[in-house]
């Protein structure tokens, strides 16, 4: 894990308090860590919480149909979240454009970017700007994925994806869970798992559940706990 060790973004601060300080927010992770899901929650607090700024959110995966942020445009833009996509041509990857100017803007920007070392390379462009100080790179780990099985396993995924990304410190944010039907001991145990793995090298603030189970949850850790909603939806999906 020593290759990654000074990635760690300021972990004495929760996840709350980097929600009130930035602007611009990359958030990266493995596939299936639950970044879309968090992607969404943060648009619609910042919309509801945030100084007023207009909300933008560019759902960068091209690594896969289903489960993006793309396919929440009309219900996010009533909350007065703009999603901004680009259409793909059968397999052939595209990069939404405009997110520069976003970036470099006084509104909020939120990246979405998809699972793993390719996807994460759709972000590299603008690593020059998610280094400077309105922004943070938010690393999502979930411990019931099976690439951060390990510590071994983590450092490999982390560390590949950091390569890909150009990124030189992150911002860790847990999300223990095992879909629809996690119950609160498995988030508990979630928690003592992301804390096993890291806890030689950084300490994680915060984590994020389903809302559902914030109130059986919040008193029982230290950390900050940040409460989702679940907009990824589909019909065949058993719940």
């Amino acid at each position: 894990m020593s290759s990654v060790s000074d990635f760690f973004y300021q972990p004495e601060k929760t996840f709350g308090d980097i929600l009130k300080e930035k602007k611009n927010f990359l958030f990266i992770g493995e596939a299936g860590s639950g970044k879309t899901e968090i992607v969404l929650n943060v648009a619609a607090w910042l919309a509801e919480h945030g100084d007023g700024s207009k909300v933008d959110v560019f759902d960068m995966d091209q690594t896969k149909p289903l489960f993006r942020s793309r396919d929440m445009e009309d219900t996010f833009s009533k909350k007065g979240v703009e999603i901004h996509y680009q259409t793909q041509y059968l397999d052939a990857p595209t990069r939404v454009g405009g997110i520069e100017v976003s970036l470099m803007g006084d509104n909020y920007t939120l990246m979405d970017i998809g699972g793993g070392e390719q996807a994460a390379r759709a972000a590299g462009g603008v690593a020059h700007i998610l280094k400077n100080t309105n922004s943070v790179p938010v690393y999502i780990v979930n411990p019931y994925r099976p690439w951060t099985k390990n510590t071994e396993s983590l450092d490999l995924t982390m560390g590949t994806i950091l390569r890909a990304v150009r990124l030189d410190q992150i911002y860790i944010l847990g999300n223990p869970n095992v879909g629809y039907t996690t119950e609160a001991s498995e988030f508990m145990e979630g928690l003592d798992k992301i804390d096993e793995l890291l806890r030689d090298f950084t300490t994680v603030s915060s984590a994020c559940v389903r809302r559902e189970l914030y109130d059986q949850v919040k008193d029982k850790t230290e950390k900050y706990i940040f409460p989702l909603d679940l907009y990824m939806t589909y019909s065949w999906v058993d719940r």
